[in-house]
């Protein structure tokens, strides 16, 4: 059935936002009463998913929850192949003051870091934001008395073993994110 919304909600994919349509209480009123029909599914506070559109990947759906979020740690290990852990949760890096509401599901870890830390070595993978494999690799060591010596291990081990892998960006990184003497010392263990 074609409401008021359904260009919207083509236009973007199956996904809408209220402030695309803020002030308007015409288009409000028709969300209202599609949420209630079971047409249209609430995802969060100001996201909304139009059901008769595919559901995107959790990755993707999870970039449109936290639009300024930054897949690191876990997450960005899982996708660079730099770890076999699968996380239980998505994380994500956001700015040091963020406020984000996050929806029961899918589950999100947020962690909210600074300049330097949260804009180093940030790129785009499969249409949203991740830090880069080097990047990633300084995080492990960063905060490896948190994930743990061995996932840490495990990521440096990995990204050694990748033929394409950047070591001299990996230093500079390593000396911006205060992680240099500790990477040095991996490294000459592992090289």
């Amino acid at each position: 059935m074609e409401t008021a919304l359904s260009p919207l909600f083509k236009q973007n994919g199956g996904y809408l936002r209220t402030k695309e349509f803020a002030g308007n209480r015409q288009l409000f009123n028709c969300l209202k009463k599609q949420v209630l029909a079971g047409s249209v599914e609430k995802i969060k506070p100001g996201l909304y998913r139009d059901i008769h559109f595919p559901q995107k990947p959790d990755w993707e759906e999870v970039s449109l929850i936290v639009p300024k979020g930054i897949f690191c740690l876990f997450s960005a290990w899982q996708i660079h192949e730099l770890s076999t852990h699968i996380s239980s949760a998505f994380h994500m890096a956001v700015p040091h003051k963020a406020k984000i509401t996050l929806p029961d599901y899918p589950p999100v870890k947020l962690y909210h870091w600074t300049e330097p830390y949260l804009k180093t070595g940030v790129e785009i993978k499969k249409g949203f934001m991740v830090y880069d494999r080097e990047k990633s690799v300084c995080d492990a060591i960063r905060h490896r008395n948190k994930v743990g010596m061995d996932v840490a291990a495990e990521v440096i081990k990995n990204y050694l073993k990748q033929k394409d892998r950047n070591l001299d960006k990996l230093l500079h990184y390593a000396g911006m994110l205060k992680a240099e003497e500790q990477l040095q010392q991996y490294l000459s263990v592992l090289l």
